[in-house]
């Protein structure tokens, strides 16, 4: 760690109430970042921010369905009037649930699409003038091994989002890159976060036996892989989505 690395540096990090948006917020802030949290569940983002104030950062909270244009960019709006700037964004909010392709509801679908793939698109379009006229920015977006392997445990709606993720990242670096910004996505497989409390203790033995590592990944693994891609070291690192899984899918 080092502590200088995002001194000066303002992150916005969506889902960043629990699980590795939050960890991510709590290591950004402690190597000089200030980070903006954002999350639909009020209580759980009121307690993130407590944790962010014990450690002595400086960040601002704000309830945001990133399903919903206007709070996104109202969120971002609020973001850079209080703090001047938005150096990183992290598109880390999505929606996770366990359907057969039969059973999956119009409702689960707009609902899987609306937070895994608009609210990604909203989040990136509000911030693209303000990293272009900075002439600096970086872009994460979290998918997942889904997104290039497919699933058989979650709805196939999930996949085809973080699907869609992949080729967006892609996309966007390609456009945003003269303008010294970035746009990489992580891939993970098999971290334990609230939303894969679906997982029982006997599906998590299974997982982590397919693992070459031989074990589950954790919410520190995936916030040390974005803070690499969130840094300036990570400046000739664009539109890629990295995998971290333990070597249980590579390509």
């Amino acid at each position: 760690m080092r502590e200088d690395r995002f001194t000066g540096k303002v992150a916005f990090i969506t889902g960043a109430a629990q699980g590795m948006g939050y960890q991510l917020a709590l290591d950004l802030a402690k190597e000089g970042a200030r980070v903006v949290i954002s999350d639909v569940e009020e209580s759980a983002l009121k307690e993130a921010g407590e944790a962010l104030k014990k450690q002595g950062a400086q960040y601002l909270a704000l309830k945001c369905d990133v399903s919903s244009r206007r709070q996104v960019e109202e969120a971002i709006t609020k973001t850079v009037e209080t703090f001047g700037r938005l150096d990183i964004l992290v598109n880390n909010a999505g929606l996770l649930k366990s359907f057969s392709i039969e059973d999956t509801t119009d409702e689960l679908i707009d609902a899987t699409l609306d937070i895994n793939i608009k609210g990604v698109l909203y989040a990136i379009r509000k911030v693209t003038p303000i990293m272009k006229k900075q002439q600096y920015g970086r872009i994460i977006n979290v998918a997942s091994i889904t997104g290039k392997n497919g699933d058989n445990s979650t709805t196939f709606a999930y996949g085809a989002s973080k699907g869609a993720v992949i080729s967006l990242t892609r996309s966007v670096a390609r456009q945003l890159g003269p303008f010294g910004v970035t746009c990489n996505a992580i891939a993970p497989h098999a971290v334990m976060t609230k939303m894969m409390e679906y997982w029982d203790d006997a599906k998590k033995a299974e997982a982590a036996a397919k693992i070459p590592v031989k074990r589950l990944g954790t919410i520190q693994d995936m916030s040390q892989l974005m803070m690499y891609l969130a840094s300036e070291d990570a400046g000739f690192v664009n539109g890629e989505t990295v995998n971290i899984n333990g070597g249980y899918y590579m390509d």
